[in-house]
């Protein structure tokens, strides 16, 4: 349901537009901004009744990036990629940026060692992400990939692995994970070692763990 602006207008509401890297896929670089001006924003959205909601994502052209910057004063440089403007969300309060939908360009940067990703598909079945994106590294000899399933019948998961060259061990590491996990079900154990093959540190698992399962005494 949309906020009504007569009680967005009081006070500011933070939105971030994020921008998809042509050659990765994913998040490449963002920015958050922070406004009461909901209509002018909704005016350059060209929404009606600023029907601004708290889920709101919004692909953006160039030009309403440009109309964007100049209105609220955000930015110095001209992107040349595709953005989703979205409304600030619980994620994003975390001390730390969340690898989802960041993981190629991570993984590039040396700042993770591992990405998976899996899917509810047939034998046939493939992704245009991460694979369109990740596969050509791979053939370079930067990432291992590993592909492997699990369940069957409609209930089939393809799980889709890369790891860094040095860093195999993380993906048979996981496939006994997962398939651990499907038999005796998910735990804050999992969570913890979830994250730390992901590339997370300690004290981000803690927080993760904490806003999951609540704190341990």
């Amino acid at each position: 349901m949309a906020v009504p602006v007569e009680d967005m207008g009081r006070k500011k509401t933070k939105f971030v537009i994020e921008f998809i890297g042509p050659s990765v896929g994913c998040i490449s670089d963002e920015v958050t901004f922070e406004t009461d001006d909901i209509v002018g924003l909704c005016e350059i959205l060209n929404l009606e009744d600023c029907d601004v909601s708290p889920d709101l994502n919004y692909w953006l052209e160039l030009s309403d990036v440009e109309k964007i910057k100049k209105r609220f004063g955000i930015m110095d440089k001209t992107p040349d990629t595709v953005a989703l403007l979205r409304t600030w969300d619980q994620l994003d309060e975390r001390p730390y940026k969340i690898h989802t939908n960041r993981e190629l360009v991570m993984m590039l940067s040396g700042e993770k060692p591992f990405s998976a990703f899996s899917e509810r598909c047939s034998v046939e079945s493939e992704r245009e992400y991460p694979e369109k994106y990740f596969d050509p590294h791979a053939k370079e000899g930067l990432f291992v990939k590993k592909i492997f399933f699990t369940g069957d019948g409609s209930r089939k998961t393809r799980h889709i692995l890369y790891a860094k060259v040095g860093e195999e061990w993380r993906i048979e590491a996981y496939r006994l994970l997962v398939v651990t996990a499907e038999k005796e079900g998910w735990n804050r154990g999992f969570e913890r070692m979830q994250g730390t093959l992901l590339g997370y540190d300690d004290w981000q698992n803690d927080i993760n763990i904490n806003i999951i399962y609540g704190s341990q005494k």
